[in-house]
């Protein structure tokens, strides 16, 4: 998968649902080149696309805004 994927596939979330990622199939799941930076590029597309993020100790869970 590629930061590309994850974006279309949490793009795709109805509003107020949510989508749970562990962190580290996260982390292996963005680019390679960004994987040092998952974190960042995890809050730039839950900006993007409008979701809030919470981030725990072992996921990532992004829900869409109303």
């Amino acid at each position: 998968m590629s930061s590309n994927s994850l974006y279309r596939e949490i793009e795709t979330l109805p509003k107020g649902e949510s989508l749970i990622y562990v962190r580290e199939n996260f982390c292996h799941d963005v680019d390679e080149k960004d994987r040092i930076i998952y974190m960042s590029v995890a809050r730039k597309i839950a900006t993007q696309i409008k979701c809030d993020l919470a981030v725990a100790e072992n996921t990532l869970t992004f829900t869409k805004k109303d």
